[in-house]
């Protein structure tokens, strides 16, 4: 008997090992191998071809639109999503080629002894053609589809670390291209991402050596000119490189953590320098949408009201359509809880995001800002002026005011003015300046004296 329990205890022992050898080296969702195991197989056959002279290729794939299927569907289908693009992929696999799920949606195939980046194309374009071909197994309408980046041993890099990561920065120059696209890594890749990452290391110095600042964009009545509040726009004076610019550090900061340090610093000085105005002028703040999914920002919001004494209704929060939708939920409820403290919500850059009716209505909105891409020109091209005149009559009905951005010219300003805007926003009205040069718009408790050229032109109009 104890020689029988021995035995069936050292066979469980076995299998036990086993399982957890299954378990560290795959995938539990797929059953292909995980990220550690990949790295490793990755690392073996450097050194094996770096001794015999030979290439081999890195491939970073993910699935278009994944993280809608799992918004939209559940993590289920989502699920069930990975399995069925592991099982295509895996059938395109030739001998001695390796196939890993490196985590979300994205997959890593190791394409060993290759002669051409011509064999590594052809076999991109296998996979995709089978990835999106046969039935959609898993509920969603549409095929599937993947993109694809690659990097190759050793003409890209002869490290692994890189070579993972330079096949990655193709996927994402991919991604920005139609569904179904491929790149492979080019130098010019390698000098923009060395150029990112130098920016992300300044970046976080930045509010340390107190290299950023604040200046202030007037919102104004267009038919007098008389300011009703500022939107607060963040500047960057870099110590060697001079002014960098917004649409350059913004969306690096917003894809990673320095948004939220940087959101916390503007909203903060904002709210501060608004709080020294006699008048009650509101001040506009951007929230991005990693700040907007953040379950601690209507705290930070209250906190930061309650130290800077700002009322909250001078507060205006400022929001893009991309932001709401990236996490409709957790937006909603950042949202709401905004509303509950009093402050304004806008919601920027109207027109270039999604534009659906339903974020309008399913959103708690006080504001819609029409973007400056609309508004250029707006008084010779008929189509903008149509889409102008269908947003503000939507506005009318909801009850929701309007404001133009990026209003530069007279002929901008006065077909505004026949069409019924009464609020506006752009370099003909007020450039951005700094707080010490809008002191007489705000410090005196007195309406200022309407913009002459402003009062012209609206007389004009009216006629």
């Amino acid at each position: 008997m104890a020689y029988v329990a021995g035995v069936v205890l050292k066979g469980i022992g076995a299998g036990m090992g086993i399982r957890d050898r299954w378990n560290r080296t795959r995938d539990l969702v797929t059953g292909l191998e995980n990220r550690a195991n990949f790295i490793d197989r990755v690392d073996r056959e450097i050194a094996r071809h770096q001794a015999r002279s030979q290439k081999l290729a890195i491939l970073c794939l993910d699935i278009d639109g994944f993280k809608n299927i799992n918004d939209h569907y559940g993590h289920t289908t989502g699920d069930h999503a990975l399995r069925e693009v592991a099982g295509k992929l895996s059938a395109t696999l030739s001998r001695g080629q390796t196939l890993a799920r490196l985590g979300g949606d994205e997959f890593a195939i190791l394409m060993p002894n290759i002669e051409s980046p011509t064999e590594v194309r052809l076999q991109v374009e296998r996979l995709q053609r089978n990835v999106s071909a046969g039935i959609n197994e898993i509920g969603v309408p549409g095929s599937i589809s993947v993109s694809v980046g690659i990097a190759l041993y050793p003409s890209d890099a002869s490290d692994r670390a890189e070579l993972l990561t330079y096949a990655d920065t193709a996927l994402h120059r991919a991604k920005d291209g139609e569904s179904g696209s491929c790149r492979f890594f080019d130098p010019a890749m390698g000098r923009q991402l060395r150029e990112r990452r130098t920016i992300e290391e300044d970046l976080a110095k930045a509010i340390p050596d107190g290299q950023f600042h604040l200046v202030y964009q007037p919102q104004a009545k267009i038919r007098t000119g008389e300011v009703t509040g500022f939107e607060a726009l963040l500047r960057w004076a870099h110590p060697t490189r001079g002014d960098v610019s917004p649409g350059l550090f913004i969306p690096i900061a917003e894809e990673s953590t320095f948004i939220l340090t940087i959101g916390e610093w503007v909203l903060r000085e904002a709210c501060r320098e608004a709080a020294t105005w006699k008048r009650p002028l509101t001040v506009a703040v951007n929230v991005s949408a990693r700040q907007l999914v953040d379950t601690g920002l209507a705290d930070l919001v209250r906190n930061v009201l309650a130290e800077t004494n700002l009322p909250p209704n001078r507060l205006e929060i400022e929001v893009t359509e991309t932001a709401l939708i990236s996490d409709p939920n957790r937006a909603l409820q950042t949202l709401d809880r905004l509303k509950a403290l009093g402050v304004t919500i806008a919601m920027d850059d109207f027109g270039t995001g999604y534009s659906s009716l339903s974020n309008v209505r399913e959103f708690p909105l006080d504001k819609i800002k029409i973007d400056r891409s609309f508004i250029k020109g707006v008084h010779t091209n008929k189509q903008a002026g149509s889409i102008i005149r269908a947003i503000r009559l939507l506005c009318d009905g909801l009850g929701l005011p309007v404001i133009a951005e990026g209003v530069e010219t007279p002929d901008e300003l006065n077909f505004l003015i026949k069409e019924g805007f009464t609020d506006a926003q752009g370099y003909l009205l007020g450039t951005p300046v700094l707080p010490s040069e809008i002191a007489a718009l705000t410090y005196d408790n007195v309406i200022p004296l309407p913009n002459t050229r402003v009062r012209m032109l609206s007389e004009v109009a009216a006629q």
